[in-house]
């Protein structure tokens, strides 16, 4: 199980199995070389691992917001201990341990070998240097991938800022990949595959404790995975950091056949949905309303429901567009999505009275009710003064007014653009945030164990006064305060905002051995919060904006971060020639990186869609803040059937459903009336369309087949469509088509298939933007 390598002078160590082996450096210990062995003839895929650690340091404020190091030691020359190679053998797993030491720092790098795929687990624990104390600041690790001819390699990244298939090496800029607890929602799975030899090769960060960032790039003849853990924390002599891990393995197939088999890899991973999932959220469509009204630059205001009777009055229309679930925001201009006091409904969100009212009227119509809550902080006079005069002395004041066409794109445009957003955003609500707010919150005095902190003791946070989510004690109070308001208002659940917001490391003297936890702190208190609310209320749904895999483990419904790139990028193709290359152009590639995303996900997973939320409400200028006003009626209408339509729960901000009404109330009974698409799967592969504008998915569920082809582009078109009928196993018969969104039927092209057969050859033309729901029905059904 260890031998020194056949070519070169290093290590090789591989499963019992020795299927599966990684070669070692010699004089680094850190790995050079994935090995696997077809009989006796070995092959490698060259794999290099290196390691950059930060350590010491002072901390200073980095702007608009987050904590920088400066002066800070970078360790990078490793050495191989001498006989620093131990073996445990664990039953189904066995693990090689390789120590290596830099700057005094020792680091012990376990490879742990699974029988279930992906293979390979790579961990490392820290430990500083005897006998002082340690800082660590944070630990980076850069897997390259160097294979020969990087460009016959194809890359993936489900769920993430890249088309399906794009040439290994055409990264020419960096993109940023997802982490499994991250916000954008993705698994964090890349993998690199050859078409023609039929080889994957996996690289699969997949972190519980730190959030990290990892950033794909391709540069001099190799794919390159950087990731920069994150990982932070003050140790003793003797004490150790365990940063665990990356994922790695080596599949015959193809890209295709390993993506299908994804979902399988969870269990032995410990990851699964929740098995106490409530029917109705299956389906659901949220209607996001506020109580008040929100403010932004210039002195304008929106503020449909000055006061919940105002909603109250609304509820009827509601209903008949065919919303069934409420979504309420905390109340706007105060306390907005700050915490004032989670007892304090009236505040919060709008007079509890009122609220009891509304949410019994909208049982009695079969709606449902659910509260967004807040978690990451607490707003007071204090931290907006100070959080206000880092915006106006900050790089983006002067950049205030400058529109904003893409906040969700991607590269550092996009995230200027953000950063641009939120300064305004905070000096748009400073008055109302600051009136409102008491000059000190109690609780930073009275609970001051609540907050993250710097190693100074003062307390941080993105702009509120940061919570510890990952505090025991504060976890109670949270859960206590969670459970009181479904008891007191009679709700269905909550939509938990931000808990990750605050993505800093917290050195305060109880959390500073591992500094780097508390964000992330947040996944234990969905664990001990959701069996809690069920017992309470069994049809309770839990939903939040962070949609990383790790959080699919423990809430019903995520959100949908990760899409609103895409609408962009299919609407408004980037000019240049990176995004060309890797983005999603069109309606084919948008179908295509569904169908990834989607296969990729662990089973039962539930996204709530939208196209426009209070998210992607505020951060535009006036009259560029809904879907309808950035790309017109015609394209927002297109997308409606695009989100809506293919699978998942669906949402909307009140007054994103204007100029829309009609298309929503079709929407909604398409969802009803037609159960593949309301509860079916949805099925990328069993239909194909000749034209690239056209995004094609069909829904089945048992015999019930349709099919959703939306036109994305500002152009009338003819496209032909063929359907797999085997792959659909719709049986013997003749089949007719009509097109149920346009209410007519379809004399095209073949209709009748036996067993075994494709449906081909339907001609099909499309008005500009135009949805089409093709429902597949045998004649005699009609």
């Amino acid at each position: 199980m260890v031998h020194r390598g056949a070519r070169g002078t290093g290590l090789v160590i591989h499963d019992r199995s020795r299927r599966l082996g990684v070669r070692l450096d010699a004089a680094t210990g850190l790995a050079t070389e994935l090995l696997t062995w077809s009989g006796e003839r070995e092959e490698a895929v060259p794999l290099s691992l290196t390691a950059v650690v930060e350590t010491g340091g002072e901390e200073e404020f980095r702007a608009p917001f987050g904590l920088a190091y400066v002066n800070t030691s970078r360790l990078d020359a490793f050495r191989l201990v001498d006989g620093a190679l131990a073996y445990e053998d664990a039953g189904p797993e066995e693990t090689y341990t390789v120590t290596t030491e830099a700057g005094g720092w020792t680091f012990l790098w376990d490879y742990t070998f699974r029988r279930s795929h992906p293979r390979l687990e790579l961990s490392v624990r820290v430990r500083p240097p005897h006998p002082a104390k340690g800082i660590l600041r944070d630990l980076h690790l850069d897997v390259a991938i160097r294979p020969r001819d990087l460009s016959a390699w194809r890359l993936e990244a489900p769920g993430n800022h890249l088309r399906p298939g794009v040439a290994a090496n055409t990264l020419t800029e960096p993109v940023t990949v997802s982490p499994a607890g991250g916000v954008r929602g993705s698994t964090g799975l890349v993998a690199l595959h050859h078409p023609e030899e039929r080889r994957v090769v996996i690289v699969w960060p997949l972190s519980r404790t730190e959030v990290g960032q990892p950033v794909l790039r391709s540069d001099s003849g190799a794919l390159r995975l950087s990731l920069d853990t994150g990982l932070a924390g003050r140790l003793s002599p003797g004490e150790a950091l365990r940063y665990g891990g990356i994922n790695l393995d080596v599949l015959e197939g193809t890209w295709a056949d390993v993506r299908d088999g994804v979902p399988d890899w969870y269990a032995p991973l410990g990851i699964a949905t929740p098995s106490d999932h409530a029917d109705w959220i299956d389906t659901v469509s949220i209607f996001e309303v506020q109580i008040g009204y929100s403010v932004f630059r210039g002195g304008w205001e929106y503020g449909p429901y000055r006061t919940v009777r105002d909603l109250i009055a609304d509820l009827g229309r509601i209903k008949g567009l065919g919303f069934d679930c409420l979504q309420i925001m905390p109340r706007q201009p105060y306390p907005s999505y700050n915490v004032h006091d989670y007892a304090d409904i009236t505040t919060s969100y709008g007079d509890e009275g009122d609220l009891r009212e509304l949410i019994a009227a909208s049982h009695a119509l079969g709606m449902r009710v659910i509260l967004d809550i807040l978690l990451h902080g607490v707003i007071d006079q204090e931290v907006m003064a100070r959080t206000a005069e880092r915006v106006r002395s900050g790089p983006f004041f002067p950049r205030l007014d400058e529109p904003m066409s893409n906040p969700f794109g991607t590269g550092s445009v996009g995230a200027e653009q953000m950063q641009v957003a939120w300064s305004r955003h905070i000096l748009d609500f400073e008055p109302y945030w600051s009136g409102g707010s008491p000059p000190r919150h109690p609780l930073a005095d009275e609970r001051g164990d609540w907050f993250m902190r710097d190693s100074a003791g003062e307390i941080i946070g993105i702009y509120t006064k940061a919570f510890d989510v990952a505090n025991v004690e504060w976890q109670d109070y949270f859960m206590a305060a969670a459970e009181e308001l479904v008891r007191r208002l009679d709700i269905d659940g909550f939509r938990f905002d931000a808990p990750t917001y605050n993505a800093l490391p917290n050195w305060s003297p109880a959390t500073e051995h591992r500094a780097s936890y508390s964000p992330l702190g947040c996944l234990q208190l969905f664990e001990r919060l959701r069996p809690q609310l069920k017992r309470l209320k069994g049809d309770t749904m839990l939903y939040t904006e962070p949609s990383g895999v790790l959080f699919h483990q423990v809430m019903d419904l995520t959100y949908n971060y990760d899409e609103q790139w895409l609408v962009h990028a299919v609407l408004r193709p980037a000019p240049d020639d990176h995004s060309r290359r890797t983005a999603v152009r069109n309606g084919r590639d948008l179908a295509a990186w569904f169908r990834d995303r989607n296969a990729v996900l662990p089973r039962g997973s539930l996204i709530a869609h939208h196209i426009d939320s209070h998210d992607t409400f505020w951060w535009p200028l006036p009259g560029h803040k809904w879907r309808r006003e950035q790309y017109g009626v015609r394209a927002a209408r297109a997308l409606l059937a695009v989100f809506a339509l293919s699978g998942g729960a669906y949402m909307t901000f009140v007054g994103g459903e204007e100029e829309l009404e009609e298309d929503i109330r079709r929407m909604h009974r398409l969802r009803t009336e037609l159960p593949e698409v309301g509860r079916g799967v949805a099925d990328y592969d069993a239909v194909a369309v000749d034209h690239e504008a056209v995004y094609p998915v069909v829904r089945r569920l048992g015999r019930g087949c349709s099919v959703l082809l939306v036109n994305l582009s500002d152009q009338p078109l003819e496209a032909v469509c063929s359907l797999d009928a085997a792959r659909l196993r719709l049986g013997d018969d003749t089949y007719g088509l009509y097109d149920a969104w346009n209410d007519r039927a379809v004399e095209a092209g073949l209709r009748y298939t036996r067993r075994g057969i494709e449906l081909r050859d339907v001609r099909l033309t499309f008005d500009a933007f135009q949805p089409r729901l093709l429902v597949v029905r045998p004649v005699s059904s009609w």
